[in-house]
């Protein structure tokens, strides 16, 4: 189910699978959409929550205490599940989702709560895991929120950077330029970044969405080749890795019983 969210600014769309941020768009005289719009032949997602893990997993399984669980798909599987509405308000929506844990994909019983909550012109999105188990649960956590590029259909690709808030590009430069060939070999990592959040910024005009990235050690960016409508912006806690133990996964945190991890992601909208 969809839901909406609105305030003078900006009205968001969220839907309750995954409680996925399913779209941003501006008010006013010429209302622009800041979110790819999901074109299944293409990439069906908007802005999906990465969790318990980032990335893929190799082979598709992972191992714990012995035994064998199943990880064919990337980037966890909270995406992928119904989360039901707990608070309803005008300007925000939360969600939990309640995992009992099972024998075949991921063994810890957890909960996870989504907030999706408008802020002037800024959407905060904010995650919190629990751990219900009476083990250590290990977890990744990332944010893969897809932004439309272009803008506007008199742009075109080349006309769009990503700007870092601070120098970050060798060089010395804190701009990358968007070219069709960029993600020719798919998603690009940055990581411990000294900038406190990117933009894809329209150059000529100036105007940007902006993605804060403080406190997550990994930033990708990701599209399809030729880049077809949309670059994502993905603050993520922890990346892959080679081997089968999610515990020596870089960036993984071991939760203990009953520990809460959480996460926010904020997108600025300046159009």
């Amino acid at each position: 189910m969809l839901y909406h969210i609105k305030n003078e600014f900006l009205t968001a769309t969220i839907n309750s699978v995954g409680a996925e941020l399913w779209g941003i768009q501006t008010l006013g005289q010429d209302p622009v959409s800041c979110l790819w719009d999901g074109k299944q032949e293409l990439w069906p997602r908007r802005a999906p929550v990465c969790f318990p893990w980032c990335g893929k997993i190799e082979d598709g399984w992972f191992e714990a205490e012995g035994c064998h669980y199943k990880a064919g798909q990337q980037h966890g599987f909270v995406r992928d599940l119904e989360h039901i509405l707990v608070e309803k308000k005008a300007e925000r929506l939360r969600f939990r989702l309640e995992w009992d844990g099972d024998e075949v994909c991921w063994p810890w019983p957890f909960s996870f709560e989504t907030s999706h909550t408008l802020e002037g012109r800024t959407l905060r999105t904010a995650c919190t895991a629990v751990n219900l188990s009476s083990r250590a649960m290990p977890v990744q956590l990332g944010f893969h929120p897809g932004l439309r590029c272009p803008f506007s259909p008199e742009y075109g690709i080349q006309d769009y950077c990503i700007r870092f808030e601070k120098p970050e590009i060798s060089g010395g430069t804190d701009t990358l330029d968007l070219t069709p060939a960029l993600f020719d070999h798919d998603s690009i990592c940055f990581t411990n970044l000294r900038s406190d959040w990117l933009q894809l910024e329209e150059r000529k005009t100036g105007r940007y969405l902006r993605v804060y990235t403080q406190g997550f050690p990994y930033v990708l960016l990701w599209s399809r080749p030729g880049i077809p409508g949309w670059v994502c912006i993905e603050p993520w806690t922890g990346y892959t890795g080679p081997g089968h133990m999610l515990s020596e996964r870089p960036g993984t945190v071991l939760l203990p019983p009953g520990g809460s991890f959480s996460r926010v992601q904020k997108i600025e909208i300046a159009l």
